[in-house]
Formats: structure tokens, C-alpha cells, sequence
């Protein structure tokens, strides 16, 4: 949790890249749909573009989830509803969800940045104010050991470091959900590419900046680290640490709010997904339309946020889960997909990656839910395979709808 997410920054950087470039030359609402399509072929452009559309889902599960887990577990702590239920107040987010995945790009990103920006600002604020306290001597450590910032742990391998190195990358899943505005925010061509980059950038930094206040401030040393991995709230914990608990508790309600803006945001961009693969799919269906009132694809929209609901509630109630487990296990699946998108334009790189993301996962076999997620993933993942195999029409409908819509017909 050091030195891994400046290097993860520089590797997802590269991806952004590619994304920008062809966000600047094929402008669309599918995103990795239109893009691969546009170079690989529609065949390959389904299966990203279906891919995508089940990561975005899946976070936005996980983020409506975590609205409702965050949110019971300040109430609770702070005695305003004790055992407050997470499932009514995941309920609560899909109710505020609702009306927000409706309006119009501009203004739902208008409510993204007051949501997002606001827990970033502080996130940095506490990180500048953690790693002045531990220099100044209020740390665990007397003397802050910052190598341990900058350079691997003795002893920590070269598995560990891929992992550690797959974890940051994952961090910025949903860097590229703005792709998804391509028909939709004026002059896109100029300020998606900007925004791609501009956002792997930023966020680089802040994920540098808060692992070293994490690392620094909960200490290096074996009870350091015991802390660390004890805490289930980070921020949480390292403000009420440094700066006495009502500050925990505000970092709580900022974790909500982030919450609540992670599920917009993936709403939105798979609502987009959605519309481009129906609208070339299926011409004819609501999914495929505009609404004239918001200008939005509205029906769109609504599916993915009632997909978000059923999804999770099949969890809690399949699995007998909790709101924790429900959490994690859509973020679990959410994980498992977004490396088929980052590395399709790198196809050799990619199909390893695939390969092992899906091995490790599935063996040796995980208890639980777990042991049932790679497989349900890969049935996602292979399902517009075998939806083109057998019927060899959808290749041309994916085909004749893109040139259409891209305006090369």
C-alpha cells in the first residue's frame, strides 16, 4: 500500500492513453463497445462492450451496497438508529439514484463533482495534516521511516509485488467511464481525451498521497501494520487517530457521499452502454431510444438501476449475505472484468491477464460465494461469444448499426 500506486498510476496512464486517442478519433456512447469495434470488428466490439456494461453493473451494485453499509454503521455508532438496516438504506440510495440517472449529462455530473470533489478535497486535507503530525513526532514511529514509503519492504517478492501492483491498477476502475459521453458533452473530441488523462493523473496523486499517510500514520512496524490491516475504515480511523473522533464520523458521511457518486456515475456510463448495444442490436428497442424530455436514454438508465437492485438483492437473499458481504462481493465481480477491457488493445498482453486474473481466482477453489464469482463471470464474458455463433445475424446487426451510428455508412 506504498510505492505501488505511483507505479500503477504510470501503467494505467498508458491505458488512458489509448483511450483518449481513441476517444479524440471515434466519439460514441458505448465506449470500449465503439472503440474496439471500430478496430478490431463488431464481433470483438459485443464482447467488450457486453463485458463493460457487466463491470459498470457490478459497481453500481457495489456502490448503492455501500451507501447502505456506510451509512448503517455511522447511525448505528453514533447511536441515531441503533442496528440500522443496510438493506433499507441501500433502498434509500436507489431512491436518490433514481431522478439523478435520468437528467441530463451536464447536470448529473454537476452533482458528481459536489459529491466526489468534496471527499477528495478532504481526503487530501487529512493526508497533508497525518503526514505533518508523523513529521513533527506525534507518529507511532519516532523517526518516520519514509523509505518504506518509496521502497519495498525487505523480503517481499516478486509475486507480491504483482499483486500489489494489480490492486493499484484495480484502483482506478472507472477512469474511462466518461468515454461513455462521447455523443453527449459538447465538443468531445477536445474534452473527453483531457478528462481521461487528467483524471489518471489526479488521481495518481491522491492514491500516492493518502497510501503514504495511511502507511506513515498507522506506523510500518508489525503493530503498525496489525492496525492497518485491522481497520475497516481507513480514513476513518487515521483522522479519529490524529484528530479526534468527530472527524472519523466525517469521514464516514464523506464515504457515503462517495458512495452515492460511485453509483451515479456508474449508472450513467452503463445506462450509455446499454443504449449503443440495444440501439444496434435491437433498433426497435426502448432500450435503444432517447428520451425527447431529458435528452437521456432513459429507459436505459432505469433498467440498469433496477439490475443494480435485483442483483443485489438476489446476493443477500441467495446467499443469506449481509451488507458487507453484499459490498464486497459485487466489487469482487466488478474486479474480475475490467481487465478485459484495459487490455484489448494490447490482444497477447490482454488474453494472459484474462487468463490469469480467471486462474487464480478459481484456483485453488475459494469458500463461499467466492468460489462461485469466476464462473459467473466468465458465463458473462463468453455469453455474446456463443449469442454470435449461433446466430451469425447479430455480427451484421452490431455492423450495420455502428457504421450507421458513427456516420460511416
Amino acid at each position: 500500500m506504498k510505492w505501488f500506486f505511483a507505479a500503477s498510476g504510470v501503467i494505467v496512464l498508458l491505458v488512458a492513453w489509448c483511450f483518449a486517442r481513441l476517444a479524440r478519433e471515434h466519439p460514441n456512447a458505448g465506449s470500449a463497445y465503439g472503440f474496439v469495434a471500430a478496430i478490431l470488428g463488431p464481433r470483438v466490439g459485443l464482447v467488450a462492450g457486453w463485458t463493460l456494461l457487466g463491470t459498470y453493473l457490478c459497481f453500481a451494485m457495489g456502490s448503492v451496497g455501500g451507501f447502505g453499509l456506510f451509512a448503517a454503521n455511522l447511525l448505528t455508532r453514533m447511536h441515531i438508529w441503533d442496528g440500522a438496516s443496510s438493506l433499507t438504506l441501500t433502498m434509500l440510495a436507489v431512491l436518490i439514484l433514481a431522478p439523478l440517472s435520468i437528467i441530463p449529462a451536464s447536470r448529473a455530473g454537476f452533482v458528481l463533482i459536489l459529491l466526489e470533489g468534496v471527499a477528495v478535497v478532504a481526503m487530501v486535507l487529512l493526508s497533508v495534516g497525518v503526514l505533518w503530525r508523523v513529521f513533527q513526532g506525534y507518529g507511532p514511529q519516532g523517526d518516520p521511516p519514509i523509505r518504506d514509503v518509496f521502497v519495498p519492504t525487505p523480503g517481499v517478492g516478486a509475486s507480491s509485488i504483482a499483486m500489489g501492483l494489480s490492486f493499484g491498477i484495480l484502483s482506478f476502475a472507472g477512469f474511462e467511464q466518461v468515454a461513455t459521453l462521447g455523443k453527449e458533452v459538447k465538443k468531445s473530441r477536445f474534452t473527453i481525451p483531457r478528462v481521461l488523462i487528467g483524471t489518471v493523473i489526479g488521481a495518481g496523486i491522491v492514491f500516492t498521497l493518502v497510501a503514504a499517510a495511511e502507511t506513515l500514520g498507522f506506523g510500518t512496524d508489525p503493530a503498525g501494520v496489525a492496525r492497518f490491516t485491522a481497520s475497516t475504515s481507513l480514513l476513518a480511523d487515521l483522522s479519529a487517530r490524529y484528530f479526534g473522533g468527530w472527524t472519523g464520523d466525517l469521514f464516514d458521511a464523506l464515504a457515503i457521499a462517495s458512495a452515492l457518486g460511485g453509483g451515479l456515475a456508474s449508472i450513467v456510463a452503463s445506462s450509455r452502454i446499454l443504449f449503443a448495444l440495444c440501439r444496434d442490436l435491437a433498433p426497435k428497442s426502448t432500450l435503444g431510444r432517447v428520451s425527447k424530455v431529458s435528452g437521456t436514454p432513459r429507459n436505459a438508465a432505469v433498467c440498469i438501476l433496477v439490475s443494480a437492485v435485483v442483483g443485489y438483492g438476489l446476493m443477500r437473499r441467495v446467499f443469506h449475505a449481509s451488507g458487507s458481504d453484499a459490498f464486497f462481493w459485487a466489487s469482487t465481480i466488478g474486479a474480475l472484468q475490467p481487465f478485459d477491457q484495459r487490455l484489448l488493445f494490447i490482444p497477447a498482453l490482454g488474453a494472459v491477464a484474462i487468463g490469469y486474473t480467471m486462474w487464480v481466482n478459481v484456483y485453488p477453489p475459494q469458500p463461499g460465494a467466492y468460489a462461485v464469482m469466476p464462473w459467473l463471470v466468465l458465463a458473462w464474458c463468453v455469453a455474446p461469444l456463443l449469442a454470435t455463433m449461433i446466430n451469425l445475424r447479430l455480427v451484421e446487426r452490431v455492423k450495420s448499426g455502428f457504421l450507421v451510428h458513427s456516420g460511416r455508412a
